[in-house]
């Protein structure tokens, strides 16, 4: 969305859904980021999802609003605010459903840095970790549905194929996963609460384990818990770059938010343990790391 040149410094609103760990390290980063505009650092307040009112007066005068994670996105969605809204911190698939339910959060006013990485950098992670495997075993559920196109041109692109089984409810899960591990010889998850949560994360380790696939997750705590190999963002990563895009658009006159993102500071971790189990002898994850970024980051 444009915005009118002030001559005054901007007004960053940022929005957390909790007060925890990693929403304190994103707003660290951006305000470390903002320190060092010098005079052209917006002013900035913080504020929790919890205790927001539409009143406040920290929107009234807000030129940018910057909620961080999935429940901040969601309230400030609800107060319809008349300020541009960049999310931070929230899968794509949580902030596609948030901007179908409020169809005035259009590219003019909303945009976003996701949380989770592209397929093709899913895809590369098997390709350069699991080089003898080709057949991605991948069960999709009502938060993932959305993200089969992607997986399969990824897949595509780096010489792996597919095979799908969509999971409709928590009775469908075990039967569909037995089904895509005979198929497959890697078990990618994605984060879809139908699919994972703390009912199943083991299941779904200890089924894959006995099968002999390695399991490609998302998020570093899923590779501790049994997972073969992850490629993510920390919060650290994800406040690094929007810490980055922040700066430029409060020095951009008039303001413009850009268009949403996915993470371009990643990270790629492996349990060594796992791998031993399973007989594989996977690379360093520095080399698996600069490998990935050679083969899938474009000019």
């Amino acid at each position: 969305m444009m915005l009118a040149a002030n001559a005054m410094a901007a007004s960053v609103v940022i929005v957390l859904s909790e007060d925890s760990a990693p929403y304190q390290e994103v707003t660290e980063r951006i305000r470390a980021g903002f320190a060092g505009l010098g005079n052209e650092a917006p002013v900035l307040r913080v504020l929790q999802a919890q205790s927001l009112q539409a009143g406040d007066g920290a929107f009234t005068a807000a030129d940018l609003v910057v909620p961080v994670g999935v429940r901040a996105v969601e309230t400030v969605a609800k107060l319809k605010l008349h300020a541009p809204v960049f999310s931070v911190l929230a899968p794509k698939s949580a902030v596609d459903q948030i901007a179908k339910e409020h169809p005035a959060l259009d590219t003019r006013t909303f945009s976003a840095l996701y949380l989770d990485q592209p397929a093709v950098r899913r895809m590369a992670l098997i390709r350069q970790a699991l080089p003898g495997r080709k057949r991605v075993g991948v069960l999709l559920g009502p938060e993932s549905s959305d993200a089969l196109r992607a997986l399969q041109a990824a897949a595509r692109e780096q010489g792996l194929s597919l095979e799908i089984e969509r999971v409709a409810s928590a009775e469908e899960l075990l039967p569909a996963l037995k089904r895509v591990l005979a198929e497959s010889d890697t078990l990618l998850v994605l984060p879809d609460a139908q699919i994972v949560n703390k009912n199943t994360a083991q299941s779904i380790l200890l089924t894959s384990y006995r099968a002999q696939d390695p399991v490609v997750a998302y998020s570093k705590s899923y590779v501790s818990a049994g997972a073969l190999a992850a490629v993510y963002s920390t919060p650290a990563q994800i406040g690094q770059q929007a810490a980055e895009l922040l700066a430029r658009m409060v020095q951009a006159k008039p303001l413009a938010l850009p268009p949403p993102q996915y993470p371009k500071y990643f990270s790629v971790s492996i349990n060594y343990q796992v791998a031993r189990s399973l007989g594989l002898a996977i690379e360093d994850e520095a080399v698996l790391l600069q490998r990935i970024k050679a083969g899938t980051e474009r000019d």
